[in-house]
């Protein structure tokens, strides 16, 4: 049952409100991790999945399932001049017990290109890749050059009868591709949750907050590749 919705503190829904400058396109250099979230970000009520954590470059994304075949993927890549990207995710303290109270999974993806234009490039293969089965738009302030948002049923909540919800962010700041996603709670979960994580990772792109590359966790090949897909299956 859904008890009353306490979301996990540091959430970083205030950043909603921080205005978007739609034309600032900086060039940024690696590491792409520097401008993931991180739990000084998100606070002490979240938990870093290390397992769930890699530096990418061109091989090893290559291979992930948002391309048809490793193949394409590496020959797409280096077409856009991809310079190397970060995956991650957090997980709420008190794992589902604390999504029935409002907390939420997080997961991010960083990708950082050569330029503005091949990151755009980048960007538009992404949008196109969300348009799948069971996936809807949802309006959200435009953030960075270029955004989109999206949702897609979750599945339901382990050992519950709950319904989860899955909101994913995605945007491009220069030569920066970011991926955002939340999943929560389907009475709890809003768009401007998702879209308030992006900004602060905007931020750090825009110079505005500090991009510290975090402590390497691993070096691993992600076996399944970043999600940058919804589907329609909640994350176990």
């Amino acid at each position: 049952t859904i008890k009353n919705n306490t979301p996990a503190s540091g959430s970083a829904v205030k950043a909603t409100g921080t205005p978007n400058d739609p034309g600032a396109a900086p060039a940024m250099t690696m590491p792409a991790s520097r401008f993931a979230l991180s739990l000084d970000d998100l606070g002490a009520a979240f938990i870093t999945n290390v397992p769930d954590t890699y530096v990418l470059n061109i091989e090893s994304y290559g291979k992930t399932r948002i391309f048809p075949t490793p193949e394409e993927g590496k020959t797409m890549l280096k077409q856009w001049g991809y310079q190397g990207g970060y995956e991650t995710s957090f997980r709420p303290e008190g794992g589902d017990v604390a999504v029935l109270n409002g907390a939420y999974y997080v997961y991010v993806e960083t990708h950082l290109f050569e330029s503005a234009d091949s990151a755009k490039k980048a960007f538009d293969y992404f949008e196109a890749k969300l348009k799948a089965p069971g996936v809807t738009n949802v309006e959200a302030a435009q953030l960075g050059n270029q955004s989109i948002a999206v949702k897609a049923p979750g599945g339901k909540i382990r050992n519950s009868s709950v319904d989860s919800i899955d909101h994913r962010f995605v945007f491009r700041r220069g030569n920066l591709v970011a991926i955002v996603r939340t999943l929560g709670a389907d009475p709890f979960m809003k768009v401007e949750t998702v879209r308030g994580l992006a900004v602060i990772m905007d931020q750090k792109a825009l110079g505005k907050a500090a991009a510290t590359e975090p402590t390497p966790t691993s070096n691993f090949t992600p076996s399944s590749g970043p999600k940058a897909v919804p589907t329609a299956t909640a994350k176990k």
